[in-house]
């Protein structure tokens, strides 16, 4: 029966084909992409944002823990890294230094100080340029702490790392943040009908073979889509592939979840 079949779609044409390939096979829809959100450190949550439904921006934040203390820390990072008094004081004494050692200097070739004092401005002029390295790396080292600071505060903000809609809300102001999703964000404007087919079938399968998908849900009406995928692994056990259709969904017309069907007579 096989042989019969691989036969017929040889000598067949590639569009009419489809219609006898694919005898009202079953498919599903899904989200292009599906998102759980965690927090990445442990904590309480202060707030949610967001509810189902709600659509969302990539990098929006949805939610945040309690960070009292991070926060405390952030200000306290802020004015010690904004502190460069100490610097400005030191180069002030290294400018004043040089200007001494040049003056001294010219007194030297006039035999007015000796060769020993010259020795102890030059000493005092390097040990002015040292404070003045010891401050900038203090400052630098307080800019640095800042950083941390800022990073550990950010991680108590929970962002969407998609564009999308707001599909579950898995926890509540007051919980503890920990292994549970607080929010499931899904992409729900590009959607994925995704269908398991027969070994025999898959050589006359490519992307860009278009079909027409029926769905279940009453109202919604026929789409016609292109296969973007067809997977380069067949399952051994039921001897089957998968193949991926893309729906574009920017009208939000198709709820992701829902059931549908190859149709059988081919896209025109």
């Amino acid at each position: 029966m096989r042989k019969a079949l691989f036969f017929m779609l040889l000598v067949m044409p590639a569009v009419p084909a489809l219609a006898t390939i694919l005898p009202d096979a079953p498919c599903q829809v899904t989200a292009s992409e599906h998102s759980e959100l965690a927090s990445l450190v442990p904590g309480v949550l202060a707030e949610v944002l967001v509810d189902r439904g709600a659509k969302v921006t990539k990098g929006q934040v949805l939610a945040r823990l309690h960070s009292e203390i991070e926060q405390a820390q952030v200000n306290a990072a802020t004015a010690r890294a904004s502190a460069d008094a100490a610097l400005r004081q030191r180069r002030a004494k290294l400018a004043m230094a040089d200007r001494t050692l040049v003056r001294n200097r010219d007194l030297l070739a006039k035999k007015a100080i000796s060769e020993q004092d010259l020795d102890q401005l030059r000493t005092d002029r390097e040990i002015a340029q040292l404070d003045v390295t010891a401050a900038q790396e203090q400052l630098n080292q307080a800019r640095t702490e800042l950083e941390t600071a800022r990073a550990a505060l950010a991680v108590r903000e929970l962002r969407s790392p998609i564009d999308g809609v707001v599909t579950d809300r898995g926890l509540q102001p007051g919980e503890r943040a920990g292994d549970k999703p607080v929010l499931t964000v899904q992409k729900v404007d590009r959607l994925y009908a995704e269908a398991v087919l027969p070994t025999g079938l898959r050589a006359t399968l490519h992307p860009g073979s278009r079909v027409r998908l029926l769905f279940d849900l009453p109202g919604l009406e026929p789409r016609i889509a292109a296969i973007t995928l067809v997977d380069p692994v067949i399952d051994p056990k039921t001897d089957m592939f998968s193949v991926r259709i893309t729906l574009d969904n920017a009208d939000l017309a198709l709820p992701a979840g829902i059931k549908c069907r190859i149709d059988p007579e081919p896209a025109s």
